[in-house]
Parts: C-alpha cells; sequence; structure tokens
C-alpha cells in the first residue's frame, strides 16, 4: 500500500511536468524532496514513520523503480526521485493508466461513437475532447479513474442525436439508453447538463437570461426536449384552438384563463385567433396572473412567456404565430436587462413584427428609484453590447440603465 501511495505521489508530479507533454525536453527530475514538505508523510523525527517509510524506499529503489539521496551521516531520506525509465512498470503497480494511453482510449471512444452524431453542440464538444487528448494529452477529469461514466455520456449523446428534436420524457430517455429508468437522472444528468450548457448556445443564452430565476435543472432539460414533467402553457383571452378531438374555448375559462401540458401540444391543428387584436406574452408568472385578472382587454390574447424556450413551447408558439392575423399587434414584455432583451430576439425570432411593452426608455427613468443595482462588471457587459449594436430596438433603454445602473424588475410596475 505504501509502494502505492509513494509512486502514485510521483506519477503526480511527472504527470503535472515537461516530462510527460514534452519527452527529453527537461533535465529536471521528477522528485519529492523532503525540505520543501513535498512528502509530509515522512515524518522522520518519529523513528517508527521514518524506519517504515526507509523500508519503502529501499525496496523501491532494489527494483530499480526510484532513486534515494540521503543526509549525510543520517538514515534520513532529504530526496526521492522517480526513473523515468521505469515508467511502466510504475504505473502497473500503481494500476493507473499513463496520460498518453488514456487519452488515446478516450478519444477512440469519442470518435467512434459518435462518428454519426449530427447535433451541434455534442459536436462541438467531441471535437474539444479529441484536440484536448490529442494536443496535451488531457481527458475530462471523470475518465481519469474510469470510462463508465464516459460510456453512459456518450450512450446519451447518440439517443438524444437519434430523437431529432422530438421531446420526451426523462424517464422514457434513461429507459433509452440504459434499460433503466432512473440511471440518467442518478448518473448521468449533471454531466449531461454541464456539457449542453457549455456547447449548446442556445442553452447557454437561456441561462444567461434566466440569470435571476435561477434556471433550474429541470428547466434546462426541458430547453433540451427532455421532461422530468410536462410543462404547462398558460393563456387567457378570446381565442379557440382547434384539437384532433375537438375546440378548447380559451374564453370559457375566463377569467383566469387555462393551461395546457406541452404533450397536448402534438394534438393542435390551428389556432382561431380572429377576434383577436393584440398578442402579449408576459414573462413573469407573477405579472401575468396580475394582468389577467386586471387589465385583459376582450380583444387581446395574453400568454405566459416563462422565461426560455423550450422545442415544445417553439413548437406551440409557432402554431400560435401560424393563425395570427397581418393585422395583429405582437408585444412581449419581461424585466428590462439583458436576459428580457435576449429573450425577446429569441421570442422574435417566431413573431417577426414583436415589439417591447413596457420596455422603453421612459421606464426606465420612470422607475429606476426602486431598480436593481448592478455591479461595474454588468454595466460593462451593457456597454459592450451597445458598442457591438446588439439589441438594437433597445439601445435607449440600455443608455438609462448605464446612466442610473440599475435595471428595471418586472414585479415594480405592480406597485403602481
Amino acid at each position: 500500500m505504501k509502494e502505492r501511495f509513494l509512486l502514485s505521489h510521483l506519477l503526480d508530479k511527472y504527470e503535472n511536468s515537461r516530462h510527460l507533454t514534452h519527452p527529453g525536453t527537461s533535465k529536471r527530475r521528477v522528485m519529492l524532496r523532503i525540505e520543501k514538505n513535498e512528502f509530509p508523510e515522512y515524518t522522520y523525527e518519529d523513528a517508527q514513520i521514518r524506519n517504515e517509510w526507509n523500508d519503502v524506499v529501499r525496496n523501491l529503489e532494489s527494483r530499480g523503480l526510484i532513486s534515494a539521496e540521503w543526509v549525510s551521516g543520517r538514515p534520513v531520506l532529504s530526496g526521492v526521485v522517480l526513473n523515468l525509465d521505469r515508467l511502466s512498470e510504475c504505473y502497473q503497480l500503481t494500476g493507473r493508466i499513463h496520460p498518453g494511453e488514456l487519452a488515446n482510449a478516450v478519444m477512440e471512444r469519442v470518435t467512434a461513437r459518435l462518428s454519426d452524431v449530427t447535433t451541434d453542440w455534442i459536436l462541438g464538444w467531441r471535437d474539444d475532447v479529441c484536440r484536448q487528448a490529442k494536443e496535451s494529452m488531457r481527458v475530462p477529469s471523470y475518465c481519469k479513474k474510469s470510462l463508465t461514466l464516459l460510456d453512459q455520456l456518450l450512450t446519451a449523446f447518440v439517443v438524444y442525436d437519434n430523437l431529432n428534436g422530438e421531446s420526451i420524457t426523462m424517464r422514457a430517455f434513461s429507459g433509452k439508453c440504459y434499460q433503466n429508468t432512473k440511471t440518467f437522472e442518478r448518473e448521468v444528468r449533471n454531466p449531461f447538463l454541464r456539457i449542453a450548457a457549455t456547447y449548446c448556445a442556445g442553452l447557454a443564452g437561456s441561462i444567461e437570461a434566466c440569470a435571476q430565476s435561477e434556471m433550474g435543472e429541470r428547466e434546462q432539460l426541458a430547453y433540451l426536449g427532455i421532461y422530468a414533467r410536462p410543462e404547462l402553457y398558460e393563456l387567457a383571452g378570446n381565442c379557440v384552438i382547434q384539437t384532433e378531438q375537438g375546440e378548447i374555448s380559451v374564453a370559457a375559462a375566463a377569467p383566469y384563463g387555462l393551461a395546457m401540458p406541452s404533450p397536448g401540444v402534438d394534438s393542435i391543428q390551428s389556432f382561431d385567433m380572429s377576434a383577436i387584436q393584440k398578442l402579449i406574452f408576459i414573462e413573469n408568472k407573477t405579472n401575468y396572473d396580475e394582468f389577467v385578472l386586471s387589465e385583459l382587454p376582450p380583444w387581446a390574447l395574453v400568454v405566459y412567456h416563462g422565461g426560455f424556450l423550450s422545442p415544445q413551447k417553439r413548437k406551440f408558439f409557432k402554431k400560435m404565430a401560424a393563425a395570427l392575423q397581418s393585422k395583429t399587434e405582437t408585444v412581449f414584455w419581461a424585466d428590462i436587462d439583458l436576459g428580457g432583451f435576449r429573450m425577446f430576439e429569441q421570442l422574435k425570432e417566431i413573431f417577426p413584427t414583436l415589439r417591447p411593452m413596457r420596455m422603453s426608455a421612459e421606464d426606465v427613468t420612470a422607475h429606476h428609484a426602486t431598480g436593481f443595482v448592478r455591479s461595474e462588471h454588468y454595466l460593462n457587459s451593457v456597454q459592450a453590447a451597445l458598442a457591438c449594436d446588439k439589441y438594437p430596438l433597445f439601445h435607449k433603454v440600455m443608455q438609462k440603465i448605464l446612466e442610473y445602473g440599475v435595471t428595471i424588475e418586472q414585479e415594480v410596475f405592480l406597485t403602481e
């Protein structure tokens, strides 16, 4: 046990040295120096501990795996040096895999399993993993002890890619992947989401847009089309939804409106919005509820936006967009901040004539006293967005945010 521990400690130093990445270019020895506390287990003041470690060192030295340096005239080590010519035996004795071999194994697995995948963010992750493995022998940390999690992730990526954008419950997805409905949630979900949040630009943007409301794991999975439970899409107003089974009158659910579970979207054939003059999307749930009860006119339809667009919600909104009359005004109300601007841009991809509601420069001025004070870092991000001509409809708004140093949350309108 102590032999393996000492060799493993030396191998750690080797793997963090130029000897690994640039063999033959460094004259420095891979060494544990006692006076620099690089081998703290060697407490030489304690004779029993010192002698035990001295025996371990002498044994490894007799086998040619290390060399020892001693304090002159005393049975006390001053350093232990790894023999780089016997690396393979050291790795074998410790049960470790040389980083070069591990990197090659990871590259081969990742390349073979994901050869037919077409999902952009999975391909981005694949290419990064292979590049780092090839150039610097770096692999994901979870690969260093075992390749089990890597294999599970690769399976999840392949199955996810084969969904072709269709939604699925988390349990059903896990069953498809592992023939066990709980394996994904218990073992794979977290690293799967970390990778998606890094490489899926849309998800990363939604997480940023929902920063204040903290987009949780379930919401992130829903964005990717994997549902822990069905989403509910809430709306209120004078429209009729035609489904395969018949008609649903939203107006009949007045004054509160109704909620449709996300799987029901697939059965929607069309919307009758002929009586609607204005379509209103509201991001915040509290503001949506209050608007429905106190402000909703008979010629409008109001929809709870909810902060991010999952594939199924996009499908719901696209069916709604297809039924809009050319004269219908479409507006969006969210927090007056970068997240709200980003959500607006995403929704505008579905509703090209979309306009902001209660998100003007005048609204910032009117509510700046109760605004959310922003850090210098955040304000620099606003300034950078202006400089890059992002969110052009909100340039005057961003200038006011910079002037007052605050953003405006939707809830402040409820106190008027």
